[in-house]
């Protein structure tokens, strides 16, 4: 009797034992799935260390002055930056069914008409404008290896940009100023792209008297100098881009190194892009070893202070196509 009763009592706690594991392990599994501490990132790639919070919105560029006004406030109160997308420009069909609505749009003051536009006259700048220089192109095309895909490029091109004529393409940098002029961060962003060379090229100044031809050729690289700046400090991360390089090469005005390293720092707070992070995370290692520590001081005051007026208008326009 005395062992039976033993055999139920080493029963009972081995009961016991079974029913308290298997409720811990309960317990324990709903602990981790409910809790809000645990974070789950992929180790292909790590996440980007960054300053500033964005919120993507679904709006047209035309209407961006509107958007920053209403936006402006929520942005300060959130700490968010509102991403910009660009609009795409190429049509389906000839550009030239396109024409005349997009022009009257550029006329009565549509900034995304006026850019639309430049994009597509600039695209077709180089495209033959009749028969007889396509045949030429087709020819030169034909001597290279890659030939048939050469020529199947030039022919699509051509057949987009059929039916406008030279004088009409060569407007692509006045729609251009026109939008950039009005704020048009997107048309801000290709004068900014424009070499000095093709612009003197492809507004017929190349053969001006050299005092004028210096002239025209120092006033366009102070627009487009401002156009950066000013896209720049909407966010434009192309803008900051191009900034840093100037700079960099020293094309532009005195300190260029500090300047430069002060606009990687900006494209380093605000880019979403793995590669351009890791890009001018080397660009700043290189730059850090030339500069003076007064001259590393001021620079990243300079990134503080461009990063404050980012901050309050609230724009970011990220470098993808």
């Amino acid at each position: 009797m005395t062992q039976h009763r033993i055999k139920l009592s080493i029963l009972s706690i081995i009961l016991i034992a079974c029913l308290t594991t298997f409720l811990l392990s309960l317990t324990d599994g709903a602990s981790v799935a409910d809790s809000p501490n645990i974070e789950f990132t992929s180790s292909a790639t790590p996440p980007l260390k960054s300053t500033v919070k964005t919120e993507e919105i679904n709006t047209t560029p035309t209407d961006i002055p509107n958007t920053k006004a209403i936006l402006e406030g929520a942005g300060t109160q959130n700490g968010q930056m509102v991403v910009i997308h660009r609009p795409g420009w190429k049509f389906d069909g000839n550009l030239i069914v396109q024409l005349e609505k997009l022009r009257s749009a550029a006329t009565n003051g549509d900034n995304e008409a006026s850019y639309i536009l430049a994009m597509n006259l600039r695209y077709c700048y180089n495209s033959p404008a009749d028969d007889i220089a396509l045949e030429k192109k087709l020819e030169q095309a034909n001597e290279f290896s890659d030939s048939e895909l050469a020529v199947g490029r030039i022919t699509e091109k051509y057949e987009y940009c059929s039916g406008i004529d030279q004088k009409q393409r060569n407007q692509f940098y006045s729609y251009s100023e026109a939008a950039a002029n009005n704020g048009y961060v997107a048309a801000q962003e290709v004068i900014g792209r424009t070499t000095p060379e093709f612009f003197m090229e492809s507004q017929g100044y190349e053969d001006l008297e050299r005092e004028e031809f210096i002239r025209m050729r120092d006033n366009f690289i102070k627009q487009k100098i401002e156009f950066l700046e000013q896209a720049a400090q909407n966010g434009s991360i192309k803008a900051l881009v191009s900034l840093s390089h100037m700079n960099r090469a020293q094309k532009i005005g005195e300190k260029g190194y500090v300047k430069s390293f002060a606009f990687n720092q900006l494209i380093l707070e605000l880019t979403q892009n793995n590669e351009i992070y890791n890009r001018y995370s080397r660009y700043q290692q290189k730059l850090h070893s030339q500069l003076t520590s007064d001259e590393i001081d001021n620079a990243f005051a300079m990134s503080e202070e461009w990063l404050e007026v980012i901050k309050a208008n609230g724009t970011l326009y990220l470098n993808e196509n």
